[in-house]
């Protein structure tokens, strides 16, 4: 069976009177008393029209209710019915002609209007409509011809993406977490102590040895200069001392030398005339004696005060210069931590050295892949900067077991990855610390691979 559907009498315009109820969305009900099947007048004043309401068309005591879109013409209180489906102009259509033909509408035709297809669509159009439908578009060969392009390239893009990630998990080893690392190097202050002086600035090149940042403790330089006076007060003492002893010293031996002179006696003579003079004449000279033994101790004395001062300064520089932070390596002043005149606590940064060796980049690979990672394999290694993303080749350094919480809170092989065809100047330029990188490990048979078709390519000079 085929069914035609066409708009019922669309010829007539004319309005009926009849009551049709309506419900806006405010709820208020109303009652039309003058339509058709084009729309209605809305039966009171105000500048404000209702744009939707529910109809309501009144049928052998019942209501047959169906929403309705509604459109102004122009500045009039006329509202068109807007986008009505089929059933619903069905069902209008048959109260519409019931009125017009005094008689009142079947249950068959109300039935049937009701089960009219909502998207049932006239099977002939006018050429006016035509026109009207085909304005604007394209030929349908062209669509088509568009429409299968267009399918061809999502198709293309699809596989070309699928394959690609099928063909890098087959060639390569993803290494995650990856990142640039530099050798730092933090110098801690062994000791409490105060910022006296700091003596490198960034980015300056020092070697191992040299200090870095001189700190004080006022304790200790208290000490030192306490001991320093005292040092100067036992040199002074000691130098008179000696000069007493030295002058003791000469009167003992002028008067030898006179007993001698006196007497001229020979060799033998005299060894025993100085015999005696230390033995007989000598209790003449008592108190000369005493004199010059007294000063001879009071020399060994000071003598030793002087040693074991010069001991404890010695002790207490040891002590000072032990406060200084001194580069434990050669390389460049990465930070500063400190200003002069800090408390510096034991323990705490006061400098950072990037040891002089060129930076690396470390990753992270799941423990299961440990077979699959090895020393010496080739990495590739994209890096951001600032021309746009660029590319380094390296290859793997150390590959070793463990956790490092900076990269990675599960434990699986930590991969360390140097870039051999670069300088440590030129790793510090194009690779900043900290710098996250993608890294991929080619495996060895994708290597082999390359290498023979670059092999390929030079044999024809490309």
């Amino acid at each position: 069976m085929k069914i035609r559907h066409e708009r019922p009498m669309s010829d007539l315009s004319f309005q009926v009177r009849a009551p049709l109820g309506l419900e806006l969305n405010s709820g208020e009900q109303i009652t039309v008393s003058n339509w058709s099947l084009q729309g209605f007048e809305f039966p009171y004043d105000s500048d404000v029209l209702p744009k939707g309401a529910i109809l309501s068309i009144p049928f052998q005591g019942v209501d047959i209710r169906f929403p309705v879109r509604l459109k102004r013409n122009d500045d009039t209180q006329f509202l068109s019915f807007d986008g009505l489906t089929g059933r619903q102009r069905e069902t209008l259509a048959v109260f519409y002609r019931s009125i017009l033909s005094g008689k009142m509408a079947s249950t068959e035709e109300v039935i049937t209007s009701l089960d009219t297809p909502v998207d049932l669509v006239p099977m002939e159009e006018t050429e006016e409509e035509k026109t009207i439908a085909t304005e604007g578009k394209s030929p349908r060969s062209l669509r088509a011809a568009l429409s299968v392009f267009m399918y061809l390239c999502l198709g293309a893009i699809v596989f070309w993406t699928l394959g690609a990630g099928v063909w890098n998990k087959l060639a390569h080893v993803e290494i995650q977490n990856a990142r640039i690392e530099a050798q730092l190097l933090p110098h801690k202050a062994a000791q409490r102590g105060f910022v006296k002086e700091v003596l490198v600035s960034l980015d300056q090149p020092v070697a191992r040895g040299d200090v870095l940042v001189r700190l004080t403790d006022p304790e200790g330089e208290a000490a030192l200069e306490d001991v320093r006076s005292r040092i100067e007060l036992i040199e002074g003492r000691l130098a008179t001392a000696m000069i007493t002893e030295e002058r003791l010293a000469n009167r003992i031996a002028g008067i030898r030398s006179a007993i001698i002179a006196a007497m001229q006696p020979s060799f033998p003579q005299i060894e025993r005339l100085l015999a005696a003079f230390d033995g007989l004449y000598a209790k003449d000279h008592v108190d000369l004696f005493a004199a010059h033994e007294a000063a001879l101790l009071q020399v060994d004395s000071l003598s030793d005060e002087l040693r074991r001062l010069k001991r404890e300064r010695g002790r207490l520089r040891d002590a000072g210069d032990a406060l200084h932070v001194v580069a434990q390596t050669d390389g460049i002043v990465a930070e500063i931590a400190v200003i002069q005149g800090q408390l510096a606590a034991r323990g705490s940064d006061v400098a950072v050295i990037e040891a002089a060796e060129a930076r690396l980049a470390r990753g992270w690979l799941d423990s299961s892949m440990s077979a699959a990672i090895f020393p010496g394999m080739e990495v590739a290694v994209m890096v951001a900067g600032p021309q746009g993303p660029r590319q380094l080749k390296g290859a793997v350094h150390q590959v070793a077991a463990g956790i490092d919480p900076e990269i990675s809170p599960d434990f699986g092989m930590l991969v360390a990855v140097h870039f051999g065809g670069l300088t440590v100047a030129e790793t510090r330029q194009a690779l900043p610390h900290l710098a996250p990188v993608e890294m991929e490990a080619k495996r060895p048979w994708i290597a082999e691979q390359e290498e023979r078709w670059d092999v390929f390519l030079a044999q024809f000079g490309f």
